[in-house]
């Protein structure tokens, strides 16, 4: 038996999210039928993070257990003949067979894009989100500073998770502009449902004044979701890390 762990890019745009779910097109469901089909084998994934709908990734981390004896180097390459365009394989290496991709995750980083200017746009749509008024940084990273460290983030969790702790350590966090484009980056131990798009959707009040750097700390001190607003577009976010 060997244990492959795999780093994959995939645009969200196509998935109703990453984990498996019945009658819908997600990127455990879409990979595991490509790779039970390719190695002649029933192949059940593990995923570091568990994507929304339409969130993409870059550096989203996976391992599975397998008989066969497809040489790494060329895996990928082999792979990747038989995925769809919008799923993509990065980089197979063998790990040991005790490597579990979600509990032995260090960190996850996401970065959230969005287009910070007065009109839409039309080619970019599937990978910002948007925000017209102007938006300044330098309140926006004063305020996400604040959510550093372990915290209770019951207020920047959406209803409908199973989690049991809404305890969370937010170990990086920084706001940068290019151009029209805002980005958003956010590394944690790990992220509750949601949690990351409702930080940004604060940022974002933020930024554009309609909020005080303090509202993020009494928010965070409310534990009350009904007072955060509601999450970013998912089109914004991309899973850009997994650290081990």
């Amino acid at each position: 038996m060997r244990n492959l762990r795999l780093t994959l890019e995939y645009d969200g745009s196509g998935f109703s999210g990453f984990q498996r779910q019945p009658n819908r097109r997600t990127v455990q469901g879409e990979l595991e039928g490509t790779l039970s089909q390719l190695l002649k084998e029933p192949i059940k994934i593990i995923g570091a993070g568990r994507t929304d709908a339409g969130v993409h990734a870059t550096g989203q981390a996976v391992n599975f257990a397998t008989t066969k004896l497809i040489p790494v180097e060329s895996a990928a390459e082999a792979f990747n003949t038989a995925l769809p365009a919008d799923l993509v394989i990065r980089k197979v290496e063998e790990v040991e067979l005790s490597f579990h991709a979600r509990r032995m995750a260090k960190s996850r980083t996401y970065r959230y894009t969005a287009l910070n200017q007065p009109m839409r746009s039309a080619r970019l749509g599937r990978f910002v989100g948007w925000v017209a008024r102007p938006m300044a940084l330098e309140p926006m990273n004063e305020a996400a500073k604040l959510l550093l460290g372990e915290h209770d983030f019951a207020a920047f969790q959406a209803s409908g998770s199973p989690t049991k702790s809404t305890f969370r350590r937010l170990l990086l966090t920084a706001c940068k502009r290019l151009g029209n484009l805002v980005w958003i980056v956010l590394e944690a131990d790990a992220f509750l449902y949601q949690m990351a798009r409702i930080i940004v959707a604060s940022l974002f009040l933020v930024g554009t004044g309609e909020r005080k750097t303090e509202w993020i700390a009494s928010l965070l001190e409310s534990r009350d979701r009904r007072l955060a607003p509601p999450p970013a577009p998912p089109q914004g976010l991309c899973l850009v890390n997994v650290r081990y």
